[in-house]
């Protein structure tokens, strides 16, 4: 009797732990915020790729996706990817069809802002350029 009511009593402080560790494990993630200063639209073709050496080049991508953004608006794509270091390679299209920049940069956890956001820029001259956090 005293051992089932030993173990009935630990499976709520069991329990209690196991949403306490979730909580600690928790990775905070990026999102990626482009800004469209021009007036024309805008296709992002942006991929995040993990940098460690002991993983394969198909498993070392954690973001692919397009990002479209219309003429003198903004576009938010949330929790892209963990916060962890990643070459970002990526190519502007104005107009969904005309290249008009490629090129990559790295990432290090803390080159966000304070929302936790890459933010970005489209220019006039359909160049991209990358806000810095301050």
């Amino acid at each position: 009797m005293k051992r089932r009511t030993f173990v009935l009593g630990t499976i709520p402080l069991c329990s209690g732990f196991a949403g306490c560790t979730g909580q600690f494990s928790d990775s905070r993630m990026i999102s990626v915020t482009v800004f469209n200063h021009s007036e024309r639209p805008y296709t992002i073709e942006m991929a995040l790729s993990r940098t460690d050496e002991d993983i394969s080049r198909s498993e070392s991508r954690a973001f692919s996706g397009r990002i479209d953004v219309e003429p003198d608006e903004q576009t938010i794509r949330k929790d892209v990817a963990e916060q962890q270091q990643y070459l970002i390679e990526y190519s502007l299209f104005e107009d969904n069809s005309f290249l008009t920049e490629q090129d990559h940069f790295h990432y290090y956890p803390g080159d966000e802002d304070e929302s936790g956001s890459l933010a970005f820029d489209i220019t006039s001259s359909g160049t991209l350029t990358r806000r810095w956090a301050i």
